[in-house]
């Protein structure tokens, strides 16, 4: 593909996702149509469906690069990996809240996120391989880390983000972190407690 085309393809790219990240800042998910995403970025409509299959599939990618983007992030940090991750991931919330609050209430875009995320925490704990012998199944416990963020997020949107960045990053590294992590790996040591 020359140089120039492939340029073209990532600026219209760029266009259309900044054009529903606004959409959705200002209004509800759901009522979002491609004719407004086309019609905010000032592309046709049939060049939309050239590079995407539907609003969900663009907003998607975009939620991939946001993902990637906080984790390269975070992983430049070292030791402070999980502080500095929440703290990325609350700022960005907070940076967007218009754009988390639309999706957050669109239960079908929630779902397929859901997915995105689970397959990508999976891939990530199964990396570390640490765990040599999960107490359960890790896909069970990517499921369960982004169902807890999602909340987790809700909640803080809901109180009107009250709490600073920085607790929320500590809330999310002590509650989902390592309380999953901890979980996975010590089910004899909380057995041996709770027969105690």
């Amino acid at each position: 593909m020359p140089e120039e085309t492939d340029r073209r393809i990532r600026r219209t790219n760029r266009t259309l996702a900044a054009a529903l990240i606004d959409l959705a800042s200002e209004r509800p998910y759901a009522s979002i149509q491609v004719r407004d995403i086309t019609d905010r970025a000032d592309v046709g409509y049939a060049t939309f469906y050239r590079h995407y299959d539907s609003k969900d599939d663009l907003m998607l990618t975009v939620f991939e690069e946001i993902t990637e983007e906080l984790e390269t992030s975070a992983v430049d940090q070292g030791a402070q990996h999980f502080q500095q991750e929440g703290n990325l991931l609350f700022t960005h919330v907070q940076l967007y809240k218009g754009l988390y609050n639309s999706i957050i209430h669109s239960p079908e875009f929630v779902d397929k996120l859901k997915q995105l995320l689970s397959k990508r925490i999976e891939s990530q704990i199964q990396h570390h391989r640490v765990l040599k012998q999960p107490a359960f199944p890790i896909e069970l416990a990517a499921h369960h880390m982004v169902a807890a963020l999602i909340g987790l997020i809700e909640w803080w949107l809901d109180t009107g983000l009250e709490l600073p960045v920085e607790e929320m990053s500590q809330i999310y590294k002590r509650l989902i972190i390592q309380a999953t992590w901890f979980a996975l790996d010590s089910r004899n040591e909380l057995d041996k407690l709770e027969h105690n």
